[in-house]
């Protein structure tokens, strides 16, 4: 069963979510708790090269 994943930008501390494993990677929420500027679901890739540090939360 494929599980879902919610992340963190260790960096900024922007939220993310991945419905699905090696899927693409949705904003969630800012830092602040704010709605993010753009929903639009990236690849982990898109976002490594961004500059993006995403680890799971919790851990």
């Amino acid at each position: 069963m494929a599980q879902s994943r919610d992340l963190i930008d260790i960096r900024s501390g922007d939220l993310f979510h991945q419905p699905t494993p090696y899927g693409l990677v949705y904003p969630t929420c800012t830092a602040d708790g704010s709605a993010p500027p753009s929903q639009r679901g990236r690849t982990w890739e898109h976002l490594t090269a961004s500059g993006r540090d995403l680890r799971p939360v919790g851990r």
